[in-house]
């Protein structure tokens, strides 16, 4: 895929990040914790601000360049990966069902190319990652968004709840 098809799938993930974020924030607090959604937010914001200054600039007018596409899936796969592992206190689970099937959704309508660019990134960041739970999420992501058939034959970690990205990158035990 050429440098623009780069830069429209991360604008068609970067908009589905923030759509799922902004549903989030229409619910009742009943259903979904506003201090949970804060928390994600908080850590979404953190991989942000690490990025270079012009990529940032760009993600925050919602026009975010080629370079950034790694960056996107991850923040893609770290929120699915939150909303399938949280607390029901945190997002009553139909809540978690209806925006997981509504990312299904935008995911389906990609072009067969953006598909398999996607897929490609998401190989690139498993390989690359260090933290065995979030590389079993980034292996598992295209099954479970019905980009592929078949479910990969990875060894789900001892512990699958969502580890925020300040603490892998330190190291730390999780911190969900």
């Amino acid at each position: 895929m050429s440098t623009d098809g780069d830069a429209v799938l991360a604008r068609l993930l970067h908009s589905l990040v923030r759509d799922l974020l902004g549903w989030l924030c229409e619910y009742p607090d009943d259903r979904v914790d506003p201090n949970a959604v804060v928390s994600i937010r908080r850590s979404i914001d953190w991989v942000i601000e690490r990025l270079p200054a012009e990529q940032r600039r760009r993600l925050a007018t919602g026009d975010p360049d080629p370079a950034s596409l790694e960056t996107v899936t991850g923040l893609l796969v770290d929120l699915v990966w939150w909303l399938d592992t949280c607390d029901d206190d945190d997002v009553d689970p139909d809540v978690a069902v209806k925006l997981l099937e509504s990312g299904l959704t935008d995911v389906d309508a990609l072009s067969d190319g953006q598909r398999q660019r996607l897929l490609e990134v998401l190989d690139q960041l498993a390989a690359s990652e260090q933290h065995d739970g979030r590389r079993y999420q980034l292996r598992c992501f295209p099954f479970e968004m019905g980009l592929v058939d078949d479910e990969p034959d990875d060894e789900e970690p001892p512990v699958r709840e969502w580890v925020r990205p300040e603490a892998r990158a330190a190291g730390s035990a999780p911190a969900g």
